[in-house]
């Protein structure tokens, strides 16, 4: 399945076409307004195009362990090779063009997803695009700059090696120059870029089966990190629909603590101690100690908080998939899984590594967490499915509960705090006799949804997951049989069948690995290996890459893209199906 391509320099990112275009790029970060925006509008968002005048054909590969991509192009003259990656430590695109045909390159930004800049030539042989509203521009290089030639809105590029740089520049106005230098020379760059991504990913000494889609998960998950605060954030675009057509469209360039969460523990699992210890470390360090400990259940990348949520009614979204949102309102929703999903996440930290230093640091954050779960522990919630106005008891919102203060108890315990950790085991069993009289059904023999409904829901999945019981238990076998008779069709899992916003049309990957991770506890390896395999088969692109869901009608990946819950739960399922 041909899709987007995904580049990143851990500070922001891009999406690249099977054809050469940067269709996204918000600058200066992930969570910036877009300056290459095609990808929701086709005829007013920005762009970044490069291919042959003739016909041609392509390809596209990523660089060996790396988020570096390649795309080829083949006419029946030659053929013409991009390398286009961000350079680490600015928000600045490279293109190393090496071509034996013509190319032609299109440069159309739109800055803050709309507004169409002036364009100046420098002496220097710089093309500068400048925002008309603000003080940021866009300049475009090309190394070497002679040979080269602009007519028609194209810059003509002929047989040779051509290095194209378009750095973003936050003080244009105030600077009135090109902003600082350019760098070495882009072998030298590249090179450099090569080994940053490599050393990356070298904690991993992975051997089971599927390695590629292992290493390229991992990648995502590295790609979707913000370096400077080790925020990891969810996906990096917006507006990509979950429905073609409908409005089923959010922002998710954000770090929801359950998200990062949950892409920690994959790093823990994979050996990667310290890029899930810069997470854990971010997200303590949002902890307030008035109210509940995390006020919103996602955070910007810097650790303030999202402010809401706005139409962009000028664009046309996704192929007409409209409103396009930036923001995202659930930021104001209570969720109480967050709590629990961080803790679990901070125990299987201390039990890789018995880190008491850093366990001791943050035992005032820890204190504040568990305290406020106990105390507040029957509330309703959004859920982690983030249902707009409609609040219930979610039995995974409980079962999350109960783990925060499980975890709590045993942290306590490790620190010498004794006393908490007896108040919080008492907390704990109350927390999971309130999900046996209230989530179980005697009538149905199952678990259901709510305390409210008896509907199902595939996160019902995660209860032997963490530990709530065992896979082989007899109420949960009947859970299990109900989600695959009413929401598992092949390898592939719903993640409810009904919401606030109509029927479910299309499968949650997320949910696949659940299953097979479900699967492996009760000693069905093959089924498990079944079920990863046809993922990977029919619900991944050619590049390796996952959406939030798989329409299975246009083979092709729907919501954001690429999705980190999928991909850490990949490297969850690989690992264990290896064990």
């Amino acid at each position: 399945m041909h899709f987007y391509g995904f580049i990143s320099n851990s500070y922001t990112s891009a999406l690249v076409t099977p054809s050469g275009s940067i269709d996204w790029f918000p600058a200066p970060r992930f969570d910036s307004g877009a300056v290459f925006c095609r990808l929701l509008d086709l005829e007013n968002g920005g762009f970044f195009q490069v291919q042959p005048a003739d016909s041609h054909r392509t390809s596209q590969t990523y660089l060996p362990g790396t988020n570096i991509l390649e795309t080829v192009f083949h006419t029946q003259e030659g053929k013409a090779v991009i390398t286009d990656y961000l350079v680490i430590g600015r928000p600045e695109i490279r293109r190393l063009a090496v071509t034996t045909i013509p190319l032609t390159a299109a440069v159309q930004p739109v800055f803050a997803y709309g507004h169409v800049p002036s364009v100046r030539k420098k002496e220097n042989g710089s093309w500068v695009f400048l925002n008309p509203s603000g003080a940021d521009a866009l300049v475009l290089t090309f190394r070497p700059g002679e040979g080269i030639f602009f007519h028609n809105g194209l810059w003509h590029l002929p047989p040779g090696r051509w290095e194209m740089i378009l750095r973003y520049s936050t003080h244009w106005v105030q600077e009135g120059h090109a902003p600082g230098d350019l760098g070495p020379p882009a072998a030298d760059t590249l090179r450099h870029t090569v080994n940053y991504w490599r050393e990356a990913v070298a904690f991993s000494s992975y051997r089971g089966p599927h390695r590629a889609a292992m290493e390229r998960s991992l990648l995502v998950i590295k790609g979707l990190t913000y370096r400077t605060t080790g925020a990891i954030i969810a996906a990096p675009t917006t507006s990509l629909p979950e429905v073609l057509g409908e409005a089923r469209q959010w922002d998710y360039r954000f770090a929801w603590i359950r998200d990062g969460a949950y892409a920690a523990e994959a790093l823990l699992a994979a050996g990667d101690l310290v890029g899930a210890r810069r997470f854990l470390e971010f997200v303590f360090n949002l902890v307030s100690l008035s109210g509940k400990p995390f006020p919103n259940p996602f955070f910007q990348v810097d650790g303030t908080a999202s402010l809401g949520e706005r139409e962009l009614p000028w664009l046309a979204g996704f192929r007409g998939s409209a409103p396009v949102r930036v923001g995202n309102a659930a930021t104001a929703q209570n969720q109480m899984d967050v709590e629990g999903a961080f803790l679990w996440a901070v125990e299987g930290y201390f039990a890789r590594t018995g880190d008491h230093f850093f366990l001791r640091d943050y035992w005032w954050a820890i204190d504040k967490i568990v305290s406020w779960v106990a105390a507040n522990r029957d509330l309703p919630d959004a859920s982690l499915w983030e249902f707009r106005e409609r609040e219930a008891h979610h039995t995974h919102s409980r079962l999350m509960v109960w783990v925060a203060l499980k975890a709590g108890a045993r942290l306590a315990a490790a620190l010498g705090h004794q006393a908490r950790a007896a108040l919080w085991r008492l907390a704990a069993r109350e927390a999971e006799d309130t999900i046996w009289k209230f989530a179980f059904s005697p009538v149905t023999g199952r678990f259901q949804q709510s305390f409210e409904s008896p509907a199902l829901d595939c996160a019902l999945l995660t209860l032997p997951l963490y530990g709530f019981l065992r896979a082989r238990d007899p109420r949960f076998t009947a859970t299990l049989e109900a989600i695959e008779k009413h929401l598992v069709s092949g390898p592939f899992v719903f993640r409810y069948r009904e919401d606030m916003l109509g029927h479910t049309r299309h499968p949650f990957l997320l949910a696949s690995f659940w299953l097979a991770r479900v699967y492996l506890r009760q000693g069905k390896r093959g089924k498990a290996a079944g079920i990863i395999a046809h993922v990977l088969d029919e619900a991944t692109t050619d590049l390796g890459l996952m959406g939030e869901h798989f329409d299975r009608q246009t083979d092709e990946p729907r919501g954001n893209f690429p999705q980190l819950f999928p991909h850490a739960a990949l490297v969850l399922a690989l690992l264990e199906l290896a064990a």
